[in-house]
């Protein structure tokens, strides 16, 4: 059984060799990646305007 560890190191690994342009070079994230994204901001941006109000 994998140890948390290395888990995070292979999923790091893969994330980097991901590669999210095109053979024409324009940046194209999977369905996925770009959900994943929009949700990451959508915390950051909560995370933001919960340090202003307080």
């Amino acid at each position: 059984m994998k140890n948390r560890t290395k888990q995070r190191l292979n999923r790091r690994i893969k994330e980097q060799m991901l590669d999210l342009k095109n053979s024409c070079g324009i940046n194209d994230p999977t369905p996925y990646e770009a959900v994943r994204k929009m949700i990451e901001e959508a915390r950051k941006s909560n995370e933001r305007k919960n340090i202003i109000r307080n």
